[in-house]
């Protein structure tokens, strides 16, 4: 792996910040993402320290910011030829409703906006690695409903309302995507990580009761590298096996519209070749 370039967001805590020392362990070149130059330069050291390892690079975005995502994603174009995996692995969840400076619900913003934006601004790049991943980590917590007049919560919010609904549309973004690049060299998949002890689940449930972070990101690293996943794309993933998301998921038509509606949002239309 030592000419793969492999962007993790949220990589400065968690299963994200695991799953970026597995990968540098194994010789990729890891982009650790951070909300601030800060958190990415701390990670970076704390990962040096313990592995004698330098095969990382700093790269910052406050993910609820459309114009941070933009400048970060310029400065990776400007420092590198390709790019071979993204991992969308950033996630929050809020007890009460906030907006980001766009007026976006923060969950909303940064669970699936900041990924569906991400991901599109980066294709280019990613076209130019042999054979490129795009994982998209999501969660058993889904939705059975999206009203589309209300996909900001300013009605009826709850914390688990909230992350159900950003989640359930990363999946099916994942899904219209991996159609979207089915005649390209990239395959595009999303993953449930388990019930990890992370931060998020400390605030979302008030304790820690799930598996180490060793365990959550080893599904990160399965998916960004395993063999028998090469052509594999448009697939959930659960215990690193293709398993079925909730039915509205697969929806197509509403696959379409909500990507219609999230390009309103941004302003940009995204065409997929």
């Amino acid at each position: 792996m030592n000419d793969e370039i492999i962007l993790v967001t949220g990589s400065t805590d968690g299963i994200g910040e695991q799953a970026a020392l597995e990968l540098v362990k194994l010789g990729a070149h890891v982009l650790i993402h951070g909300r601030n130059k800060t958190k990415a330069e701390l990670t970076i050291q704390k990962i040096k320290k313990e592995t004698n390892l330098h095969n990382m690079s700093p790269v910052y975005a406050e993910l609820g910011s459309f114009d941070q995502i933009k400048e970060m994603v310029n400065n990776i174009y400007n420092k590198y030829g390709k790019l071979d995996v993204l991992i969308n692995n950033a996630g929050i969840i809020k007890p009460k409703r906030s907006v980001t400076q766009e007026g976006l619900e923060t969950t909303f913003a940064v669970n699936y906006v900041a990924p569906f934006l991400l991901t599109n601004l980066l294709i280019d790049l990613l076209k130019k690695a042999t054979s490129s991943r795009i994982v998209n980590v999501a969660s058993q917590i889904q939705t059975n409903h999206l009203d589309f007049e209300n996909l900001q919560h300013k009605t009826g919010y709850t914390q688990v309302k909230a992350y159900a609904l950003s989640r359930t549309c990363l999946i099916m973004f994942t899904y219209l995507l991996a159609e979207k690049l089915k005649d390209s060299n990239l395959t595009v998949n999303c993953l449930h990580p388990g019930v990890i002890n992370t931060k998020l689940l400390e605030e979302a449930w008030g304790s820690a009761v799930g598996a180490s972070v060793e365990v959550g990101a080893e599904t990160l690293v399965h998916a960004a590298i395993a063999p028998e996943l090469e052509n594999v794309t448009g697939k959930y993933l659960k215990n690193n096996k293709p398993v079925r998301s909730k039915d509205i998921t697969y929806n197509k038509k509403l696959q379409k519209k909500l990507w219609s509606q999230t390009e309103e949002i941004i302003g940009t239309k995204f065409t997929i070749y």
